[in-house]
């Protein structure tokens, strides 16, 4: 068999193929929405909230930016989930281009987390017993600056969220078939075209990709023989001797 039709082997399996769209817009929009709920609610209890005297409205802000770290690393968890599960059906190069949005949002959140808690511990060393006593509703008041920072980051992380957003939306309409697949067929086409360098790396490139995309589903295969096996196992412990 030569070069050609090796290439045309392989590509027979790209009909048989079932493109499978990254579901993970629900998740981001969700993380947007919860992020400007906690600006805008710090931001109401900054303002309405009458107590003066013992901080009230700060210490519940700050368990408000507990939870949605929480929220947030939940969110991390599902959204590298999904990515992960995008490079074991062969989109590799979809994979590498948003590798850096996915620890955006937790990273993004944990900073925001500790310069709060430095900002709260240089305070509170520096007051003492005296920094309710500072907890007011002048422009400079701990409440004040919280709420400034909580408003900054969600504007971040909206921006962040809609770019990301929008690339997954290209992506899921595009319906490509995975990296490997793609590449033959355009390497094939491209012949006589390209300089021999360039289609030398391409083809190069996309065997790469190939060879990943078989590694992970070997992967996959042997974690599902292996549990076969345990479970052919429990089976004939279970099975009465006579």
């Amino acid at each position: 068999m030569d070069d050609e039709q090796f290439f045309e082997s392989i590509l027979a399996t790209e009909s048989n193929y079932h493109f499978k769209p990254l579901k993970t817009i629900p998740y981001s929009t969700i993380h947007a929405v919860i992020s400007f709920i906690i600006s805008v609610l710090g931001a109401f209890l900054a303002c309405v909230w009458q107590s003066d005297t013992d901080c009230e409205e700060y210490f519940l802000i700050l368990y408000l930016r507990c939870i949605f770290w929480i929220v947030t690393f939940l969110y991390d968890h599902i959204i590298k989930y999904h990515h992960e599960k995008l490079r074991m059906n062969g989109y590799h190069e979809f994979y590498r281009a948003t590798s850096l949005h996915k620890g955006v949002p937790l990273h993004t959140v944990s900073l925001w987390n500790t310069i709060i808690l430095g900002i709260q511990t240089i305070m509170q060393h520096e007051y003492g017993s005296k920094f309710f006593d500072h907890c007011t509703k002048s422009f400079f008041s701990p409440t004040t600056y919280i709420v400034l920072f909580c408003a900054f980051e969600t504007t971040l992380l909206i921006a962040v969220h809609a770019w990301y957003i929008i690339r997954v939306m290209r992506f899921n309409r595009a319906t490509l078939p995975p990296d490997a697949y793609r590449g033959l067929a355009e390497s094939m086409d491209s012949v006589g075209v390209a300089t021999r360098d360039t289609e030398a790396n391409d083809l190069l490139e996309k065997q790469a990709d190939l060879i990943n995309y078989l590694k992970d589903h070997n992967n996959k295969l042997n974690q599902k023989l292996m549990t076969l096996n345990a479970q052919i196992r429990a089976s004939s412990g279970n099975i009465p001797q006579n």
